[in-house]
């Protein structure tokens, strides 16, 4: 199962064409700012870090849900990162990368805008004892590629 979702993550990263997301969703971090960029098929895309350390989040089962949401697996993925995987996962614009790490988010209110928090780890390895907790920036539009321009301390 694991290996069917990772195909079909790759696959869906690779294509040219991505839907641009409608909603305007961003959230403020105890990782820095997230911006939920895109919908690639079931799959939403968040971008975080800042421009020299770019990071990109896959959660499975989001896209197109605006309402009602609950907890949905993924992985976060960067161009480097504290610890490299014995694998590779499609990362920042479907190029391939050995730093990744699951990503389980779960919203924590019903309607929108929804705080939420997250598991991560290292590759496959145990979660981190520190979650990523995200609060909604409100009155805030949503700029493509909008990162900070401080290091991310939760997922490094």
């Amino acid at each position: 199962m694991r290996n069917k979702i990772v195909v079909s993550l790759g696959v869906l990263a690779s294509l040219a064409v991505v839907n641009k997301v409608q909603a305007d969703e961003v959230w403020d971090s105890n990782s820095g700012r997230v911006v939920y960029e895109a919908e690639m098929g079931p799959t939403a895309v968040w971008s975080y870090g800042n421009q020299q350390e770019p990071g990109v989040i896959y959660v499975l089962g989001l896209a197109k849900v605006y309402s009602n949401r609950t907890s949905y697996p993924g992985y976060w993925a960067k161009n480097t990162a504290k610890k490299a995987c014995d694998t590779q996962r499609p990362g920042i614009n479907g190029q391939m990368t050995a730093y990744w790490g699951r990503f389980n988010v779960k919203f924590l209110d019903k309607n929108f805008p929804s705080r939420w928090e997250a598991t991560w780890s290292y590759c496959d390895g145990p979660d981190e004892a520190l979650k990523v907790q995200a609060k909604p920036v409100v009155g805030t539009p949503n700029q493509p590629n909008n990162l900070q321009t401080t290091p991310a301390p939760a997922i490094k």
